[in-house]
């Protein structure tokens, strides 16, 4: 006799906002590059931006520039990032508006954390409408924070969650290695900041769509216990 498989819990999906949610690779590309002819280096491309992305930023620019950013450097770049940032209109991934609604009818919980800094965060996700879907949203109060900080800081704040049942959504290296410090899952979106190469060295689900990874999500997220089962089946294929 063939028993219908549980249902699905509730799960809480924590959401990155740059490269995730936010189609807005270009963006960054324009941004650094203007940072980069600030201290009088060459601009960079998207394919360039991808392949030597890291994180924290000061990093990133010691790549691109091929040498370590100076002192008297880093604040014309953060102050030129910053400029770009507050004068651009948030590009919306198509279809993220649709999808974080569906997620909500689901009965699952979302929130968004973002390394952007907190009042820029939350300027962008009034200008996209999605403010209600969220139970919460932080962006970045120090300079210098990790996301594995942030994200534990996140955690705690939103109060008491089965941390198996929460998945964060983001679209880098530091997405996965933050969510495995911190305890819970992590899918990959490749269609940000970083390629699938990349993202397949962190060690997690990596896809190339929302829908997927929100599908992934969900889907193997543990199982409530069935009554007259032994066991409750879990997949094992992380």
């Amino acid at each position: 006799m063939l028993v219908a498989a549980p249902p699905t819990s509730a799960v809480h999906i924590v959401w990155d906002w740059n490269g995730t949610l936010l189609d807005d690779l270009d963006h960054m590309v324009a941004a650094v590059s203007a940072c980069q002819e600030a201290i009088g280096e060459p601009p960079v491309d998207a394919s360039t931006y991808r392949r030597q992305h890291c994180l924290p930023g000061r990093a990133f620019h010691d790549r691109l520039c091929g040498r370590p950013v100076t002192d008297a450097e880093w604040p014309t770049i953060t102050r030129t990032f910053a400029e770009h940032m507050a004068a651009r209109q948030p590009p919306l991934r198509a279809g993220a508006a649709r999808l974080l609604e569906s997620v909500s009818r689901r009965k699952h919980t979302q929130s968004l954390l973002s390394l952007t800094d907190d009042p820029q965060l939350r300027r962008e996700v009034e200008q996209t409408g999605l403010t209600k879907v969220f139970e919460r949203i932080d962006g970045r109060h120090e300079p210098g924070t990790a996301k594995s900080t942030a994200l534990e800081q996140h955690l705690r704040t939103l109060g008491p969650h089965d941390r198996r049942r929460v998945v964060l959504i983001g679209d880098t290296r530091d997405d996965g290695q933050a969510a495995r410090a911190c305890g819970i899952r992590a899918v990959l979106h490749s269609g940000g900041f970083e390629t699938a190469e990349q993202l397949r060295t962190a060690g997690a689900p990596v896809v190339h769509s929302l829908d997927a990874a929100v599908r992934l999500a969900i889907e193997r997220s543990p199982r409530p216990p069935q009554p007259g089962l032994l066991d409750d089946k879990v997949d094992q294929h992380r």
